[in-house]
């Protein structure tokens, strides 16, 4: 037990500020319909790493995280653009075009750069198992002040998530305010992706959520539940990891998986899904 906690506390407490953060953002992405849109913003963020890399960049640096930030940034205004009020081609259609271009991008870059193949695979699970303290500070106060921000304009943000005919009749920028959003969804991706991957930060963002939104009908349940349910995986995935030394961020991603499979399982057999 002491040598669990000795090794895996950092990655567990890092694991938990993640699904605090990512969880509440979680929310608006279902709401719109944009599912994928945190997986696209997050591969965004891995091709920039990978131009970092190209160009002589260290992972973990300043220049990687300008220039992952910058291509983020970028995608997020690419993808703000793709909203359109006849939804004659559905926004999902325009986010998966754009994950898989940059999916392709990123690892055409990456056969071009020493240990290529290694820095792909770091891309998609993380190193969360690595993470440093001065890491762990960084990215929680960078969360507390996002955190704020999405706190004092929850009005608008959550208007144009969940209704945004009636957001743009009361006067709202959607388009303006859909910027503003992914803005800020993209800084947080693209903080996470280095320490987490991609496929845990679109676990956090979207399983624990739907999870929640499945039993709950209010948000402030929602949020509650999806804190708790995080918490509970990161700790059953940690700890698979610890006890078989698997990767830890796969590790949780198949946590969440198992949880959610448990939870509809549940469900089925008493017979509701609204609590």
């Amino acid at each position: 037990m002491s040598g669990f906690l000795e090794m895996m506390i950092l990655p567990v407490v890092m694991a938990i500020v993640l699904v605090a953060m990512h969880s509440h953002l979680g929310f608006h992405v279902v709401k719109r319909g944009v599912i994928f849109v945190d997986i696209a913003l997050a591969q965004i963020a891995a091709f920039g790493v990978a131009v970092s890399l190209l160009l002589g960049g260290e992972p973990g640096s300043g220049l990687t995280y300008a220039i992952a930030l910058g291509s983020t940034f970028l995608g997020a205004l690419l993808i703000s653009t793709t909203r359109t009020r006849g939804r004659r081609v559905p926004q999902e259609a325009y986010i998966g075009v754009i994950y898989v271009v940059f999916s392709a991008a990123m690892i055409l870059i990456l056969t071009q750069v020493p240990h290529g193949g290694e820095e792909i695979n770091h891309l998609l699970v993380g190193s969360l198992l690595w993470v440093s303290w001065a890491t762990f500070l960084k990215t929680t106060l960078l969360y507390l002040v996002l955190g704020v921000l999405l706190w004092l304009w929850r009005g608008p943000l959550r208007r144009i998530s969940t209704d945004p005919e009636g957001a743009r009749k009361e006067g709202l920028s959607v388009r303006r305010w859909d910027v503003v959003f992914y803005m800020i969804l993209g800084t947080v991706v693209t903080s996470s992706v280095q320490i987490a991957g991609v496929l845990l930060v679109f676990t956090l963002l979207v399983i624990p959520t739907v999870m929640g939104m499945r039993l709950f009908p209010g948000l402030g349940k929602q949020m509650f539940y999806t804190l708790a349910i995080g918490i509970a995986a990161v700790i059953l995935g940690s700890a698979t990891s610890y006890v078989l030394d698997l990767p830890t961020g796969a590790a949780i991603v198949c946590a969440f998986g198992l949880l959610m499979g448990l939870q509809v399982m549940v469900e089925g057999i008493i017979g509701h899904q609204s609590l």
